[in-house]
């Protein structure tokens, strides 16, 4: 992987920092693929967390995962065919929101302009899986 995507918590005001949100059932292979051709990218990004089964009541997972999620500037959903089905991208959209992300899109893996999005996700911040636009949406 390239020196600049990784997970950690420091990175120069220079580096767009991320928090990468995915279905946990069925999006890991999607997400591990999107992260190997980021790192192709050559860009000044830094995912600071990802997605994670987190085995907690929900008050306190949602605590974990907004303090969490205040180490990155962007909030990126995966955008797949059932991502609006999926419990935890929903839970994780609304934590992006409470922990004062820009939550953003990309449609991956099938989805299409027509994909229902996940509550919370506004169309007019979801791309499709172009480099440029996603640039543009996140940098």
């Amino acid at each position: 992987m390239h020196d600049e995507v990784f997970m950690t918590d420091s990175a120069p005001a220079s580096v767009r920092r991320l928090h990468l949100i995915f279905d946990l059932e069925r999006g890991r292979l999607v997400a591990r693929d999107f992260l190997r051709e980021l790192s192709e990218q050559n860009w000044p990004v830094q995912v600071t967390g990802a997605s994670k089964r987190q085995d907690l009541d929900a008050v306190h997972r949602e605590l974990v995962m907004v303090e969490a999620m205040r180490r990155a500037q962007v909030a990126l959903v995966l955008v797949t065919p059932m991502a609006s089905t999926s419990r935890n991208v929903v839970e994780e959209v609304r934590y992006a929101k409470h922990a004062n992300l820009h939550v953003t899109g990309l449609l991956i893996a099938g989805s299409t302009a027509h994909t229902q999005l996940p509550q919370g996700l506004h169309k007019g911040s979801v791309v499709g899986w172009d480099w440029g636009a996603l640039k543009k949406l996140v940098m």
